[in-house]
């Protein structure tokens, strides 16, 4: 009973596992990159504006950037800034949570 219920967990619990990580990864990934061009941490407002003014109205509210959750990433890398609802957080490279992380990773090595 025992290998079966192993056999089990093989072949459906660890895929099921996997894939709805590698999902919000690339769910998160994306977001990055479709806010990038409308990231407050650089010339946003210039790069919003040029974009409206060359493609007109119709175009600026099809990249109108209305989501819930928003993460921004400075040029550098050195500054995060996640947006939920109405809430930020800037999270810098000196981030304590990420040092931590690091910490961790660099143990595991």
């Amino acid at each position: 009973m025992k290998r079966k219920y192993k056999k089990y967990v093989l072949k459906t619990v660890v895929p099921i596992i996997a894939m709805t990580v590698l999902v919000i990864a690339c769910l998160i990934h994306i977001n990055i990159i479709n806010t990038k061009t409308l990231s407050p941490l650089g010339n946003t407002k210039q790069n919003y504006e040029l974009v409206s003014e060359k493609f007109g109205a119709d175009f600026a509210n099809f990249i109108k950037d209305n989501s819930f959750l928003k993460i921004y990433e400075d040029s550098d890398n050195k500054k995060v800034l996640v947006r939920l609802g109405d809430a930020e957080f800037k999270i810098s490279s000196e981030s304590e949570i990420i040092k931590y992380i690091e910490n961790k990773i660099n143990s595991i090595k």
